[in-house]
């Protein structure tokens, strides 16, 4: 089994719904926004590895490690 990454940028407005080592799926939600869109929601099943603050974007940098 191959561990990959997949890096998200989410708009830091709102509160996230996920912390590190929490376990998503596919199409998660991963902030209180209420409005659907592809930045909000996890495109791939894993463990969120890590999550850092990019003040000058104000967004969140989710990373999170994917088996395949």
């Amino acid at each position: 089994m191959r561990t990959e990454e997949t890096i998200l940028r989410v708009d830091a407005t709102y509160n996230l719904t996920v912390k590190v080592g929490d376990r998503v799926r596919r199409g998660e939600r991963l902030s209180q926004k209420r409005e659907s869109t592809a930045l909000s929601v996890t495109p791939a099943a894993g463990v969120i590895k890590s999550i850092q603050f990019d003040p000058e974007h104000h967004e969140f940098v989710i990373v999170i490690a994917t088996a395949t």
